[in-house]
């Protein structure tokens, strides 16, 4: 790009300004890697009261997107982007998000993009009122392309008629725990099975509390905190309650680098029984740990992982098959292993953080041409 060339300009959002929740990290990481090609803008949706139940429909949700729009007319006003690119989740963050959409393009930006992040998104939108979804796809007509982690929701939207661009651009994982994580040699890993994210139902935390009940040799570290309210104090009682002396929990809504490190490297197995996912960040964290990895099969993590090749596959709910991956890896360390090397090399050539990038660059060219 010649100096005298000005950057295509692009707000990204939302943020957070501590840095917190998967999508803060997943657009920061984003930025930091188009800085040198576009001027972009970062959307912070900052707040205090109401943390746990975004996807609501509340008072406190009601008056901070108000804000949010107005923050949001204000900058679309000065800066007159070419591009808004914003996040969509399931539930009443859909309409939020197709709303902000709209006020974008209502008052200057030339193109938007709604980048989907709602594991749930499938289900939420076939069981939708039929009303509400035909509103949902006037308001999508405002969106000029989709971006989706992975081939799986690429057909969806085609097969649900969305008329949009839709373009496949995979999760990038933190580029400082990469670089961190490729530092540390020669760690012996333990017997500690990691659960790193939200506590709850949708997640299978209780699942995993069944099999640490069943099997007192299986050793689990669960870190993370609600994700509907009281998840985390529900799953303390139950531990105490069982007398669960095998399972640690630790409260953490976002682990620092250091720690972060240390579990993925030291930890024996990464463990993630989820019942619904977009493409989750921490399959991909332990798989360029070189971890290996036992999950169910959701969102995109079939198209890139195999069963008994990179990965183990389990049925989320199914206690006893869960139980037997994690027993199958107890007894056979050097599976484990070649689990483990599998992954990294999979991260490597399909998953790093050049290549996401690339898939962005293109996506934005092909929505400004």
């Amino acid at each position: 790009m010649s100096k005298t060339q000005k950057k295509t300009k692009i707000i990204l959002g939302p943020f957070k300004k501590d840095n917190h929740g998967s999508i803060s990290l997943l657009n920061t990481v984003f930025k930091n890697n188009l800085d040198a090609n576009y001027e972009v803008i970062r959307f912070f949706t900052d707040r205090n009261k109401g943390k746990t139940s975004l996807s609501k429909l509340n008072f406190y949700n009601i008056v901070y997107f108000l804000k949010q729009q107005l923050d949001l007319i204000r900058l679309v006003r000065k800066l007159h982007p070419q591009i808004f690119h914003f996040s969509i989740h399931s539930f009443w963050s859909m309409e939020k998000s197709l709303v902000m959409i709209a006020i974008a393009k209502l008052f200057g930006t030339e193109k938007t993009i709604a980048h989907l992040h709602g594991g749930s998104f499938e289900s939420f939108w076939i069981n939708m009122n039929p009303i509400r979804r035909k509103i949902a796809r006037i308001m999508f007509k405002n969106v000029d392309m989709i971006i989706v982690a992975s081939t799986y929701w690429k057909f969806f939207f085609e097969e649900n008629g969305f008329k949009n661009q839709i373009k496949i651009v995979n999760n990038p994982i933190d580029e400082e725990f990469v670089k961190a994580i490729e530092k540390v040699k020669g760690t012996h890993r333990n017997s500690d099975f990691l659960f790193v994210g939200s506590l709850g139902k949708r997640k299978g935390t209780y699942d995993l509390l069944k099999v640490a009940e069943l099997n007192k040799d299986f050793s689990l570290v669960l870190i993370g905190n609600s994700e509907e309210t009281g998840d985390f104090e529900k799953v303390s009682n139950i531990i105490e309650q069982h007398k669960l002396s095998n399972v640690k929990l630790i409260r953490s809504d976002k682990l620092s680098l250091k720690d972060k490190v240390k579990y993925f490297s030291e930890s024996g197995c990464f463990i993630f029984p989820s019942y619904t996912e977009n493409f989750p960040l921490v399959i991909i964290e332990a798989a360029a740990a070189g971890m290996p990895i036992i999950s169910t099969k959701v969102g995109a993590v079939p198209e890139f992982f195999g069963n008994r090749e990179n990965i183990l596959f389990v049925e989320a709910g199914n206690i006893q098959l869960i139980n037997e991956a994690i027993i199958t890896l107890e007894k056979n360390k050097d599976f484990g292993i070649e689990l483990g090397k599998n992954a990294r090399t999979t991260y490597v050539n399909k998953l790093a953080l050049p290549l996401i990038i690339n898939q962005l660059h293109n996506a934005y060219k092909t929505l400004l041409n």
